[in-house]
């Protein structure tokens, strides 16, 4: 794989992972709080819900999931290198800005800032490894993360905010898969293709 330096098959197991625990944590939390509706509440409304079930499996879904996300773009990082690397190291930042969301809830200081840095990080995060990926030909990824980024953009500009904010989570989740995935098939793809240049040979 173009600008791989180690196998990363692992660290994408990962994100895969983290996508799939933050999926479930989202959608049980909210289950769980009839007064929160997609499109109208902010996703970090959750983390302060009158339901304690709700709040609980919220918070600590963003603690784990963004411990998760740090090693995923850690070891994206260490085993790539140029634009997936760059790609690697905002995913570790976006991380370690949900680990705080968990932490730092709405109405409180410094949680409004944290939230934009996450959705900045995780932004760049996916438009970087999009251009490797389109650099590379590995156009199916590369259009992952065009619509992650293109579906979440309309929807905060031509329907609310809150609606955007929840498509962008739904996109990066997305996209997270689609990323972990093309890490973990990595090394087999690699191994096809040396095996074919060795046939032709």
């Amino acid at each position: 794989m173009n600008g791989e330096k180690r196998s990363a098959a692992g660290f994408g197991a990962i994100g895969v992972a983290a996508a799939f625990i933050f999926s479930i944590a989202w959608v049980v939390s909210a289950t769980a709080d009839p007064s929160w509706v997609l499109g109208s509440s902010y996703v970090s409304d959750l983390g302060v819900s009158d339901v304690s079930l709700t709040k609980d499996i919220f918070n600590y879904g963003c603690i784990l999931t963004g411990a998760l996300i740090m090693i995923y773009g850690a070891g994206k990082a260490y085993a790539y290198k140029n634009a997936e690397c760059a790609s690697g190291i905002l995913l570790v930042f976006a991380g370690f800005m949900l680990i705080l969301i968990g932490l730092i809830h709405e109405g409180e200081p410094y949680h409004r800032a944290i939230s934009i840095l996450f959705f900045i990080f995780i932004a760049f995060a996916i438009i970087s490894a999009g251009y490797s990926d389109g650099k590379a030909g590995r156009m199916l990824n590369a259009a992952a993360a065009a619509f992650a980024v293109s579906a979440a953009l309309m929807a905060l500009f031509g329907i609310s905010v809150q609606m955007g904010e929840s498509i962008a989570v739904i996109g990066a989740l997305a996209w997270i898969v689609c990323d972990g995935m093309k890490l973990i098939l990595s090394r087999k793809i690699e191994a096809s293709n040396k095996k074919t240049r060795k046939v032709e040979a």
